[in-house]
């Protein structure tokens, strides 16, 4: 990509409101216009606060891209109408209520517009949500980075997978069924809440140098953004969402102030996994922090849903509100000093690229849990704690990148950048295997090399991160390193020696 394209990176400078404005509205003209065309069940009157949304997010980039993620969001906002309408057995036989038979053909089709099987013949269906869709993948194809598009499309996929659940979840609880448990709610609930689809789209449409490099780190911050966007829409619609029958948080069990808590948390991670890469210019994470901000301020002074029920009362949970008063306050840790967790220090280091020194390494090692095979199949992107060492210095030369784990008999160890960027497994030192060995009083899944006297032991810091030592015979230092899965749905790697 041309890093000389003046929409690489955000400005330096403070993009003006007026700025911002000026793309929204020449955005709400078009919105409002294809909406009507298309016909999908979304008031005109949110119209513009689609557009200042989008406008918002990412206002260095251009008018054309507010309009295409106003499109994506007012997709998302019918979709969710369409899955949230009661069957036709209970409702009258409109357009945008979907009989049990009907529901799922219809969100199959928009599976396969999805998944490129549809987009062609997607504008001549007589869904008006598949030509809609179809559209809006047309112009994200057109205008996206493709190894940016497959993250997009995931998430997409995920959010009608998650919007078909909590449907199915509404229907067994009107059956007298139970509810969900938590997990499973909020791992719905964050595909479903529309901020992953936002960013990844806008992610696809930057011409940013290296993004695809930084998505380990991007996608859990995003991660954790759209849980806490998810628990402040619950806090939010409860009252509502208790009238239309649907489960929330709230309803699973959690009290408003847990909710509040959970979610400010959240928030807080991402920042705190953001600040490198924002701090350093990046467009990637000053969208996604942007995007998570204006969720978030919006929850706290109305539900979307019912705009023209704005109010000026306190976020349930939150400080000021009646429930917060009952309970202990809940006072966020400063930005400037938080009160970290050894593994979050290190989480920490490495969104960074910095250094940590042994001992805390050591530390934290011995008190991580052991891994299994499972969790270590696929791709892993690998990097240091120090750069001074002779280890450090060898992998640095080799142009290292990373790990991948095909089985337990095929291990690529030494994943590696040709001169152009492009990744190879390098293989001149040998395969690996992988074995359980007991190391330090933990018996876990290990890397063992087929050629060398070296043995790489694993704990787990996140399902996504993991915490290395290189255990190399008769060398006395330990060797700490990290690895960061990388996401299924980006080019891997072709595996061939050189």
């Amino acid at each position: 990509m041309d890093s000389s394209r003046p929409h690489s990176h955000p400005p330096r400078e403070i993009v003006s409101i007026a700025d911002t404005c000026s793309a929204a509205l020449q955005s709400m003209p078009r919105l409002e216009i294809w909406l009507k065309e298309r016909g999908l069940p979304v008031d005109t009157a949110l119209v513009p606060l689609m557009c200042l949304q989008t406008a918002f997010f990412t206002p260095w980039l251009p008018p054309e891209t507010c309009y295409q993620m106003s499109r994506l969001t007012v997709w998302l906002m019918a979709v969710d109408n369409v899955l949230d309408a009661p069957d036709a057995a209970d409702a009258p036989d409109t357009a945008d209520s979907a009989g049990p038979d009907e529901t799922p053909t219809r969100v199959r089709a928009w599976h396969r517009v999805l998944a490129g099987h549809g987009s062609d013949g997607g504008s001549d269906s007589d869904d008006p949500m598949a030509r809609a869709l179809a559209e809006i993948a047309r112009g994200l194809h057109r205008d996206g980075r493709p190894e940016l598009l497959a993250v997009w499309r995931k998430s997409m996929h995920q959010t009608l997978i998650g919007m078909q659940c909590e449907r199915e979840t509404v229907r067994t609880a009107a059956a007298g069924g139970g509810v969900p448990r938590l997990a499973d709610y909020l791992r719905h609930g964050a595909w479903t809440i529309g901020v992953e689809q936002q960013v990844t789209a806008l992610w696809a449409l930057m011409d940013e140098p290296g993004l695809p490099r930084r998505l380990p780190v991007l996608l859990g911050a995003l991660r954790e953004a759209a849980t806490a966007i998810r628990l402040l829409n619950d806090l939010r619609g409860h009252q509502r969402e208790q009238t239309e029958g649907k489960t929330d948080a709230l309803a699973i069990g959690l009290t408003e102030q847990e909710t509040y808590q959970r979610a400010e948390a959240g928030l807080e991670n991402c920042r705190r996994a953001l600040a490198p890469l924002t701090a350093a210019g990046y467009g990637s994470a000053v969208a996604l922090e942007r995007v998570a901000l204006w969720h978030a301020r919006m929850y706290h002074r109305f539900d979307p849903v019912r705009p023209g029920r704005a109010t000026t009362s306190s976020l349930p949970g939150g400080p000021g509100s009646a429930a917060q008063a009952r309970h202990t306050p809940f006072v966020p840790q400063s930005r400037e000093a938080p009160d970290m967790s050894i593994e979050q220090e290190v989480l920490d280091v490495i969104a960074s690229g910095g250094q940590c020194d042994n001992a805390k390494l050591a530390e934290l090692f011995d008190r991580l849990e052991p891994v299994d095979t499972d969790l270590l199949l696929g791709t892993w992107q690998g990097g240091g704690f120090e750069h001074t060492s002779e280890n450090a210095a060898l992998l640095t030369k080799m142009r290292w990148y990373g790990k991948r784990f095909v089985d337990a008999d095929h291990v690529e160890p030494l994943l590696c950048r040709d001169e152009d960027g492009t990744v190879f497994s390098y293989e001149e030192m040998g395969l690996a295997t992988l074995r359980e060995v007991i190391y330090r009083g933990k018996q876990s899944t290990a890397m063992v090399y087929d050629q060398l006297p070296i043995i790489d032991h694993f704990r787990r810091l996140t399902d996504n991160v993991l915490l290395c030592v290189m255990d190399k015979k008769e060398t006395p230092t330990d060797f700490y390193f990290h690895l960061t899965r990388v996401p299924a749905s980006l080019p891997q790697p072709s595996g061939d020696g050189r």
